[in-house]
C-alpha cells in the first residue's frame, strides 16, 4: 500500500488499550509546524573573541568594517548546529527570529531561511516578509536550506508540492548544475520546489540524481540561493558546508556576475524494448531497415535490456534466433502492435527500425494515445519529428526556421499543371 500510495497516516495502538477505531488520525500537514517548533522571540548571538577560539585558515572571520558581519536568520526550526557554524566557525552576529517575525524594517546584512518541518505554503507570513526584502532597491544576499529553500521557491513566484515519499537519510547524491558534480548530502525533507515554475531569472541550483527532485535554487543575477539538503550535517557529511562560506562571501565580496548551468537528465534505464521490424520486402524497407534493425537488437542485448521485435518476414537476420528475446510474427499496423503493447509492457519503443511501414504504424498510435496509455516511451527520434520529416511542406517549413534554403517543388496532375510549375519554380 505504502509503495503505491506513498507516505500515508497511520496509528499506534497498545493491547488493551483504547481502539484503534474510536482514535482519529491526525495529519501533521494540517497543522503549521514551523510555529510550533520556532522559538517565540528574537535572540541575538555574537562571534567569540579571537583569543577564545581560532579562526580557520581557508576562511578568515568576516567583518563588514569594523563590525562583524549581520545576518537575520529566520527560525522555522533551526538546528542548534547551524548557529553553532555561523557563529562560532563564521564569526557573525546573528540575530534569531520568530518564523512571523516582521524583519523587513530591520537593518542587517544577509538573510538566512532555516529548516524546519511541515508544509511551506502554511508560512505565508514569512513569504511575505522575505517578498518585501526582495523587493528593496539594494537587496541583501539570501541563503536558505530544507524549508528555506521552498520558502524562497514560494516568494520568487515558484510553487512546492507533496513528495510521494520523501527523501530521508545521510547519503543523498545532490548534482550540482554548475558543475555537475555530485555531493553526498543529508536530507529530511517530504516537500520540494517544483522546477518547471520558476520564473525566468531563476534557475535549478542542484538536483537529486536518485530521483530528479529540486535540491536547490539560484537567481541569475543577484545573490540569493538555497538548498533543499542541511550543509551543516553533524554527524553527516560535510562536503557542501563551503555553501556557508560562499553565503557569508557574498556579503564581505559582493560580486555580480551571472550563474551558468550544465543541461543535466538523469539516465533512464529501460527494462523491455519493443522493436518495429522491417516487414515485408518492399522497396525501402527491406534490406537497409532489417539490417538497421538487427544491429538495434544487438546494441539492446549487450545493454541488458530485454528486446521485443514485431516482424512478419521469417526471411530477415533480425528475426533469426538468438538475435531478439521474443519475436512477434505479425503485421506491423497499429491493431497487432497495440495488442503485443497490452500483452508485453514494454518501457520503451523503437519505431525507426522498420521503414516506411513502422513510421506510418508510430504516428496512428501516437494519435490514437496508445503509447500515453501503457506508459511506452518513443525511443530515439521523436514522434512529431518523424510526422514534420514526412511532410515536405511542414519539413520545408522547418528547415526555412533553421536558415537554411529548400529547393522549391510543386504538386502537379496534368502536364499543363507540370509545365505552368516549370516556368514558375
Amino acid at each position: 500500500l505504502i509503495r503505491k500510495r506513498g507516505s500515508i497516516l497511520g496509528k499506534l495502538t497498545v493491547a488493551g488499550s483504547k481502539q484503534a477505531d474510536a482514535l482519529d488520525f491526525e495529519d501533521p500537514n494540517l497543522q503549521n509546524l514551523s510555529a510550533v517548533v520556532s522559538r517565540k522571540e528574537k535572540q541575538v548571538f555574537l562571534p567569540p573573541a579571537k583569543e577564545e577560539t581560532s579562526s580557520s585558515p581557508e576562511f578568515e572571520a568576516p567583518t563588514n568594517g569594523k563590525e562583524p558581519v549581520h545576518i537575520v536568520a529566520v527560525d522555522c526550526g533551526i538546528k542548534n548546529n547551524i548557529i553553532r557554524y555561523l557563529v562560532r566557525e563564521l564569526k557573525v552576529k546573528l540575530t534569531l527570529v520568530p518564523w512571523d517575525y516582521d524583519f523587513t524594517n530591520e537593518s542587517f546584512d544577509g538573510l538566512f531561511l532555516s529548516n524546519g518541518p511541515g508544509d511551506p505554503e502554511k508560512c505565508s507570513k514569512t513569504v511575505d516578509h522575505i517578498k518585501s526584502v526582495m523587493a528593496r532597491p539594494n537587496p541583501p544576499p539570501i541563503f536558505g536550506i530544507c524549508l528555506g529553500n521552498q520558502l524562497l521557491a514560494l516568494a520568487a513566484g515558484a510553487s512546492t508540492y507533496k513528495m510521494k515519499f520523501g527523501n530521508r537519510g545521510m547519503n543523498q547524491p545532490a548534482v550540482d548544475l554548475r558543475t555537475t558534480r555530485c555531493y553526498i548530502t543529508p536530507q529530511n525533507h517530504g516537500f520540494a520546489v517544483d522546477s518547471a515554475t520558476l520564473p525566468k531569472d531563476w534557475k535549478p541550483l542542484m538536483i537529486n540524481a536518485n530521483d530528479g527532485s529540486n535540491e536547490g535554487i539560484i537567481h541569475q543575477t543577484k545573490p540569493w540561493f538555497s538548498v533543499q539538503f542541511h550543509p551543516e550535517a553533524a554527524g553527516g557529511p560535510t562536503d557542501t558546508a563551503f555553501l556557508f562560506q560562499n553565503f557569508v562571501r557574498s556579503i564581505v565580496e559582493p560580486r555580480g556576475a551571472g550563474v551558468t548551468t550544465i543541461p543535466y537528465h538523469l539516465p533512464v534505464h529501460q527494462r523491455k524494448v519493443l522493436v518495429l521490424g522491417s516487414g515485408g520486402l518492399t522497396i525501402g524497407q527491406a534490406g537497409e531497415f532489417d539490417y538497421s534493425g538487427s544491429q538495434a537488437i544487438k546494441a539492446l542485448k549487450e545493454s541488458g535490456v530485454q528486446s521485443i521485435l514485431i516482424n512478419p518476414n521469417i526471411a530477415t537476420v533480425q528475426t533469426s534466433k538468438g538475435y531478439a528475446d521474443r519475436v512477434y510474427f505479425l503485421p506491423v499496423n497499429p491493431e497487432f502492435v497495440t495488442q503485443v503493447i497490452k500483452r508485453e509492457r514494454p518501457d520503451g519503443i523503437l519505431c525507426t527500425f522498420g521503414g516506411q511501414t513502422a513510421l506510418n504504424c508510430a504516428i496512428k498510435l501516437e494519435e490514437q494515445g496508445v503509447f500515453e496509455k501503457y506508459q511506452v516511451r518513443v525511443l530515439g527520434t521523436p514522434i512529431k519529428a518523424i510526422i514534420t520529416t514526412e511532410d515536405r511542406e511542414l519539413f520545408a517549413k522547418a528547415v526555412d526556421f533553421c536558415g537554411y534554403k529548400v529547393a522549391e517543388s510543386a504538386c502537379c496532375e496534368t502536364v499543363e499543371e507540370s509545365m505552368k510549375a516549370a516556368a514558375t519554380i
